[in-house]
This record gives C-alpha cells, structure tokens and sequence, in this order.
C-alpha cells in the first residue's frame, strides 16, 4: 500500500489561482470531479494510482478552490483543463472525470486528441437526456432564485441541510469515511461552489432534462482511445442505460457497472471502483472484442 499523501499545490491559469492536489511519478492520470464534490474525494484513489503514476486531481473553476471562471459551459472548462496542463507541464494524460467531470472529459478528448491516451467516464453527464427531476428542477432556477438558494444553504444548519441531500446520489452512505464527511460539510458552506454548482446545472439542463447542445452522446464515435466506462448500478441521477450505450458506442469503449454503487461509485463501491480503474489505467490494453464492449459486471442491472 501507497502512504504517500497527495501535496496541494495552486497555480495560475487563465488568470484564476487554481487549485490541485497531485501524487506520485510516472504517466499522469488526471482527475475531474463532478460538481458540489471536493477534490480529496479522490485521495484513496490517488494514493493506489501513486503506485505506478503521478495522480492529479483538479477542482475545476468554481468549484471546489479554484477561482471562479467567466462561464461554465462543459467546451469552457475543456480548455480551461487544457491550459492548466500547458501550465504544469504535461503533454499527455489518461482523463478520468466524474459526473459533470466527465462531461468535460470527453470535451478535452473531442478538443484536443492528443492529449488524451485513455479516458474514463464515471457516471458521466453529457451522454443522453434523462436525468433526475431535482437536476430539471435545478435548471430551471432563474438567476435571482439561484442565488437565493445558494445563499440560503450556506447559512447556519444549511449545509447539513446540503449535505443530507447529496445522500440521495449514494447508495452505501454508510460506507463513507468520516474525514470525507466533514471535507463535504465544509464545502457546503461555501456560497460560491454552491452558486457555481446551480449555475452548471442551469447551463446543461433544461425542461426535458440534459440540452442537447451539451450532449457528446453523437460525437462519441469520434473518441479514438480506450475509453472506460464506469457506472454506479444504482444511479438515480443519471440512468446507467446511458453509460452502456455510450459504450457501444465509442469505437474502444468498455464497460463497468458497480452494483452496489450509486452516482459517486469511487465513494460507494472504493475498491470495486478501483479496481476497475486501476486495471484499465496500467494494463497493456487490446481492443475489446464486440461481445465485451458492454460488458457489465454487475449483471441482472438492465
């Protein structure tokens, strides 16, 4: 076992003072988190990769430490991802992001080719319509209204409030270490990450749920590398049907299904999860055969 601890660092890129947190030497792996999801999430997960890479993890703008940025939409932080890794240094990276993460993953894939070698997508936004009504009801906040709810969260007893809420996207919250707990708790207390989440949620969604011109779903096919897709069996966010079909649909697409997992499966399912990754991130890969491009572990999931 890794003890290493990650280090944080901040840079600046584009203007905004950022932050990440990395570990390890080798190949980079860099991770993306989801929105309303803090960066040290992620340390179990890094400090296995540290074994073989260096580990990243990145809060996007907004969200999480880093400054917020002009706009939120999934093509904006791409190339705010692309400037970060211009500013560290790093030519290659296998992406590995999570939720509206992944969203932005895929963008960097689609946007600049080179420099992703592999991709991971973890119950991934961007790849159908369907979503959860609270995410509907999110997007179609006004502006004023947003800003109401997120100041509103953050006053005293909100973010207990916050935090009782994001249980719904788990499946296993007993399993959550207590030192997670607290890093979340303290990240709803902050108004901006809060108002930077709603603001996500209002760019990407709509009435009839995620907006189709955010979705990658039909540029898939574009996605050269191999590509991982990771999904939590019991997602009530985003159904784990989009995460299969976006599997077939990638020319070198794989995919994994969590069952015991809700839409945080590095969280619910942490050695399931990282065991998947772990796997598709140091393996020498062949092309996965048709009858295995959907594969599913957990298999009774439709």
């Amino acid at each position: 076992m890794n003890d290493q601890e990650p280090i944080k660092r901040r840079v600046v890129v584009k203007g905004l003072s950022t932050l990440f947190y990395e570990v390890g030497e080798g190949p980079v792996v860099l991770l993306i988190p989801g929105i309303a999801m803090d960066p040290q999430d992620w340390f179990p997960v890094m400090t296995e990769l540290a074994l073989t890479h260096r580990a990243i993890v990145l809060a996007l703008p907004g969200l999480g430490g880093t400054s917020p940025g002009p706009d939120v939409h999934p093509a904006t932080m791409a190339s705010f991802v692309t400037a970060f890794l211009d500013v560290v240094g790093v030519d290659t990276v296998i992406a590995v992001g999570h939720s509206f993460g992944g969203l932005v993953a895929a963008e960097l894939a689609l946007a600049n080719p080179s420099a992703v070698t592999r991709l991971v997508l973890v119950d991934a936004s961007g790849l159908g319509r369907a979503v959860h009504p609270v995410a509907i009801a999110l997007s179609l906040l006004s502006e004023r209204a947003a800003d109401a709810v997120s100041a509103v969260v953050s006053f005293p007893g909100g973010p207990a409030a916050f935090v009782l809420a994001s249980n719904l996207l788990l499946r296993q919250p007993w399993r959550i270490p207590v030192r997670t707990w607290v890093a979340q708790f303290k990240l709803a207390q902050s108004r901006q990450v809060l108002r930077t989440s709603i603001e996500v949620f209002r760019e990407c969604g709509g009435i009839t749920g995620q907006r189709d011109d955010i979705l990658v779903v039909d540029r898939l096919h574009e996605i050269a590398v191999p590509t991982l897709v990771i999904w939590g069996g019991w997602d009530q966010l985003v159904p784990v049907w989009q995460g299969r079909a976006a599997a077939r649909r990638l020319p070198a697409g794989r995919f994994t299904a969590l069952a015991g997992a809700g839409h945080v499966p590095y969280l619910d399912s942490p050695q399931e999860f990282v065991d998947a990754l772990s796997s598709f991130v140091r393996d020498d890969l062949e092309p996965a055969p048709p009858s295995d491009r959907a594969n599913a572990d957990a298999g009774g999931l439709p």
